[in-house]
């Protein structure tokens, strides 16, 4: 089996600053192809950065009265393409939490600005990025679980460490700061998750390949909780990448304005099989 490869996708918002600094002033060329890099050299990012974008966010909100009067809440995350020119389009919605949400986490990204266009072998291209956003009325106010995949076994269930305290009590922020960040750094948080996982064996006989979104919250004091399928791939899939997110132990935590924060992060981990798959013993399904 292939080491499962991930990404934190937090973790690229809040690094893109610093990645570009080095770059030269002068406006590199457009690339003459259309097609989306998926790994440019520099990342597209919101023009200012994180804290600009995350005041942009909270400037242009509207809670919708009907979600307020109803008391929902949820994480809402969209894809989208940055164009060359910086303009966003392709908007695909990843994961939803009520249709009045969805529609204005939409609203707001399509008034955004033009971002800074992605760069690969020196030239601007276009390149696929995304927004979470994490509706949440005030702290007393009852919360409505998000529309993820529920974990599907009792083992799954409990390495996902749900912690309704955090969810119903606690302000949880998507852009901060300072994102939180795994002890050992990226190396050492894949070389836990390749350490840790096992490719059930069913969905390794059935060929069973993909990417599985997860999101989970690291808590002011660096734990990990409320583990989520966000958008899954198989049963079996989607229930080890539960596990081995619950294993984790706890990480440096997120800041925003110098204060320590409950940061909810999303994390794809993508299974691969490079080898041919186990045979079904005799009797045992396809």
């Amino acid at each position: 089996m292939k080491i499962p490869t991930f990404t934190l996708l937090l973790l690229l918002i809040g690094s893109i600053t610093g990645g570009q600094s080095g770059m030269r002033a002068q406006e590199p060329p457009h690339s003459a192809s259309n097609r989306i890099v998926e790994d440019p050299d520099f990342l597209p990012m919101y023009t200012g950065g994180t804290a600009e974008m995350h005041r942009f966010i909270s400037n242009t909100l509207s809670y919708p009265p009907e979600a307020t009067e109803r008391e929902i809440q949820g994480l809402v995350v969209y894809t989208f393409v940055v164009e060359k020119d910086g303009t966003l389009s392709n908007f695909n919605i990843i994961h939803r939490a009520d249709p009045l949400l969805d529609a204005e986490a939409l609203r707001i990204l399509q008034l955004m600005p033009p971002w800074r266009p992605a760069r690969h072998n020196g030239e601007v291209v276009r390149a696929e990025s995304y927004v979470p956003m994490y509706f949440r009325l005030n702290k007393q106010t009852a919360r409505v679980a998000p529309r993820s995949r529920p974990s599907g076994t009792a083992t799954a269930r409990a390495y996902a460490k749900t912690d309704k305290e955090i969810l119903e009590q606690q302000e949880i922020l998507t852009i901060v700061d300072q994102v939180p960040r795994y002890a050992y750094g990226e190396e050492g948080l894949s070389e836990f998750i390749a350490h840790n996982i096992r490719y059930p064996k069913e969905a390794r006989q059935q060929g069973i390949e993909g990417r599985i979104l997860c999101s989970f919250i690291v808590a002011r004091d660096g734990s990990i909780s409320n583990i989520e399928v966000v958008e899954g791939l198989h049963p079996q899939l989607d229930n080890e990448a539960i596990r081995v997110l619950g294993l984790m132990p706890r990480w440096a935590p997120g800041e925003n304005g110098g204060e320590k924060v409950n940061v909810k992060c999303l994390l794809p981990i993508d299974f691969t099989i490079d080898e041919v798959p186990i045979p079904a013993l005799e009797g045992e399904g396809p």
